[in-house]
């Protein structure tokens, strides 16, 4: 059933569809038998069943016949194998039917060569098959230590990703959070307070004289002075305890080396990558202590001893009625190197390990295919995720669509390539589409995102959901770049189109942006090869809202280290904590056709500033029009103090802004003067650089800006400028798995 709208004259998309959503919110639709057995008609047919299966026999057969000893496979690393010795033609697509229930894997099961054309598939009336790789901790071997606490013996190893049903557990920490609900990020508030620094100097101390930055010594990635009772050098298992460091960006974790009682010092066991009280403000001087057995004290905590063999938390009352624990051990389930004709479909994974791996890095990850081909993971769920869930090196031709990702420690996707273009697997024709992505970045804050896409052709994220991140929504390059020559005029490396991002940040980090996009460090040099600086990525109607940062940022797109070939286009962009589009330096960068609410003080658009460079900048070249600017804040202006070109003044027209409210500050300084620093009015911009001659200052009259409709009616001025009305409320609707 449709309903279909008619606006100026025009048949618009439809917004209202028909569609079954998953009741428990967590996973995808999922398919009926009949539609199985239609998607893989004529394969070979095999089956998995861990409960009535054995691995020694053929895998043939749906039920059990013990009369010719043949019947399903028991385990999934027995089926792999299995299937291999009778498979007699490669070229013949196999399936191996899931039943369902928990299928434990372990350890890495991988596939090559042997697997081409294998189709891994849920097959059960009921629920989603589980392949888990955690160890379980039955609901019934818990018993109550006090009045709060219960524990269990528990022989494996422990890590930071536990599960009480798919509630994620936190280690215990200080100070405990206020209401546990189970969707919880380890590095959320409230924080500790950092008290003094090991070494204070005149360009580094704690009262952050150096405002946004210090210069501090490397001594101080060593430790840091707490204050009285935040630290309790008497805690048992003291070295087993990490200390969570806020820096701008990121935080890191440091485990304790060792305290000095006397001096209220608290010191690493290895240096942290920066040092304490770099970015004073930023930071706002925040930690956290976790996994110190004192402190289990609130529910939704737990403590996993190695050394006694026992795992101890607090439940939630009755929850122990219902659920069993599991604990994330597995850092990768299935690793594929030099498959094709993989397909993975309508299989739940969960409990992932990190490995305690803290970094930028994307792996461990729970799927990882390198030097690959022709790859489909379609309808699957992946929760309770302790690093990243799929994880593309070196790889073409990949589809991953319709899928959910919930609870992820780092990255949900993540698309890599080496650098080298010459490489007949160079990362492309990666195709990511309506998954649904929530709480990406639970567990390790070095710039998470949901989605890390990388490569060097045809990488297309279309139709997805993101939100509820500390970081990015998506982020879009930091890899070797481009050549100027590299792709026609019209083409792109990266297709990012018709995603909803929203609710990002959440008031953890800084610096951050709904589409985050970053060529590499060597391009935002002031002696950079601009030439070979070109990014090429298109991003086109897209919804991207609500941003909250600890102290800054919350961008909308941000084209990072001078990124180039940046085009930003038609997307409604709005309620957000910075500014709506950021092109920090870089060549050929435009923004057309854009619908922008700014609600915030900081500015609306914004270029290089004296970060970059070492106080100077590399040659700046963008554009800047057919945009709609509706400027609800009367702080907010066009540019910040900082922002600056040195070398062209952008190309700025056919824009429509309007002020509601305004003051006369903010009309009289909205607009960048070409001295440094200065704000001027409309007319004084206009005559002094050229800029915006043709555009205006009237209200573009929204549909409904209360209801976040960001189309124009048919009497908005800003039509007579060549701007386009943009109607994205299906993209919002119907984006994600939920659209499906």
């Amino acid at each position: 059933m449709y309903k279909l709208y008619f606006i100026c004259g025009l048949l618009l998309l439809p917004i209202t569809k028909c569609f079954s959503i998953s009741t428990s919110g967590v996973c995808p639709p999922r398919p009926s038998d009949d539609e199985i057995y239609k998607r893989y008609r004529g394969n070979q047919h095999f089956y998995l069943d861990h409960r009535t299966g054995d691995d020694g026999w053929e895998g043939t057969l749906f039920e059990p016949d013990n009369l010719i000893q043949n019947g399903p496979f028991k385990t999934l690393l027995g089926a792999i194998k299995g299937m291999r010795r009778i498979r007699k033609c490669k070229q013949k697509k196999a399936v191996l039917l899931v039943k369902g229930g928990v299928h434990l894997v372990p350890n890495t099961i991988t596939l090559d060569e042997r697997d081409t054309l294998l189709s891994i598939v849920g097959h059960s009336k009921f629920d989603r098959p589980v392949i888990s790789g955690g160890n379980m901790i039955p609901r019934t071997e818990f018993s109550k230590l006090d009045d709060k606490i219960y524990f269990a013996p528990y022989d494996g190893p422990c890590t930071r990703n536990a599960f009480l049903g798919r509630k994620r557990l936190l280690r215990a920490r200080k100070p405990s959070l206020k209401n546990w609900t189970g969707k919880d990020f380890t590095g959320q508030g409230p924080y500790l307070t950092i008290k003094n620094l090991l070494i204070n100097t005149e360009d580094c101390n704690i009262n952050g004289t150096g405002g946004f930055t210090q210069h501090c010594p490397d001594e101080n990635k060593n430790g840091f002075v707490y204050a009285d009772g935040d630290i309790n050098p008497n805690w048992s298992n003291l070295d087993k305890a990490e200390i969570f460091v806020y820096q701008a960006w990121d935080a890191e974790r440091g485990t304790i080396g060792r305290v000095d009682k006397d001096t209220n010092s608290l010191y690493f066991e290895r240096p942290l990558r920066y040092a304490v009280g770099s970015h004073p403000k930023p930071s706002g001087w925040r930690y956290i202590v976790e996994n110190v057995y004192e402190e289990l004290d609130s529910v939704g905590e737990y403590y996993c001893d190695e050394k006694k063999g026992m795992f101890y938390f607090i439940p939630p009352e009755g929850a122990l009625e219902a659920e069993d624990v599991f604990v994330g051990t597995a850092d990768v389930m299935l690793e594929v190197t030099y498959g094709e004709g993989i397909d993975l479909y309508d299989l739940e994974l969960r409990h992932g390990n990190d490995r305690d791996i803290e970094g930028t890095d994307e792996t461990p990850s729970l799927l990882t295919f390198e030097y690959s081909r022709n790859i489909s993971i379609k309808n699957c769920c992946f929760t309770n995720v302790g690093y990243t869930a799929i994880y593309l090196l070196a790889s073409i031709n990949i589809n991953i669509a319709e899928n959910r990702f919930t609870d992820l420690g780092y990255f949900a996707i993540g698309t890599d390539y080496k650098g080298d273009l010459s490489d007949p697997l160079a990362t492309r024709y990666i195709t990511i589409r309506k998954n649904t992505f929530r709480r990406c970045g639970v567990v390790n804050m070095y710039q998470p995102a949901c989605v890390h896409v990388r490569g060097v052709s045809d990488i297309y994220v279309t139709d997805n959901d993101i939100g509820f991140t500390p970081y990015a929504g998506m982020r879009v390059g930091w890899q070797s770049t481009f050549s100027a020559e590299y792709k026609r005029p019209g083409e792109y490396v990266f297709y990012i189109l018709r995603n909803h991002v929203h609710n990002f940040g959440l008031g953890m980090l800084n610096d951050f942006a709904g589409i985050y996009l970053s060529s590499n460090s060597g391009c935002s040099k002031a002696d950079a090869a601009m030439s070979k600086c070109f990014l090429d990525a298109y991003i086109a109607n897209n919804v991207i809202h609500r941003s909250v940062p600890y102290y800054y940022g919350g961008i909308g797109v941000y084209g990072d280290t001078a990124a180039s070939h940046l085009t930003v286009e038609k997307n409604w962009i709005y309620d957000l904590s910075d500014a709506a589009v950021n092109f920090h330096c870089g060549q050929q960068n435009r923004a057309l056709n854009n619908m922008i609410q700014h609600v915030n003080s900081e500015r609306v658009f914004g270029v290089c500033n004296s970060i970059v460079g070492n106080g100077t900048e590399v040659k700046q070249i963008l554009t800047f029009k057919q945009n709609v600017v509706y400027v609800t804040n009367t702080d907010a202006r066009l540019w910040r103090k900082a922002d600056r070109w040195n070398y062209e003044i952008p190309d700025v027209d056919y824009n429509d802004y309007y002020f509601d409210p305004s003051d006369e500050a903010q009309m009289e300084e909205f607009f960048p003067s070409t001295v440094q620093g200065a704000g001027v009015s409309f007319e004084h911009w206009r005559k002094e650089t050229g800029n915006d001659l043709h555009s205006i200052i009237e209200d573009p009259l929204y549909m409904d800006m209360k209801k976040e409709d960001f189309r124009l009616t048919c009497q908005s001025p800003a039509l007579k400028l060549g701007i386009k009305s943009v109607d994205l409320r299906y993209v919002r609707l119907l984006s994600g798995t939920f659209g499906v």
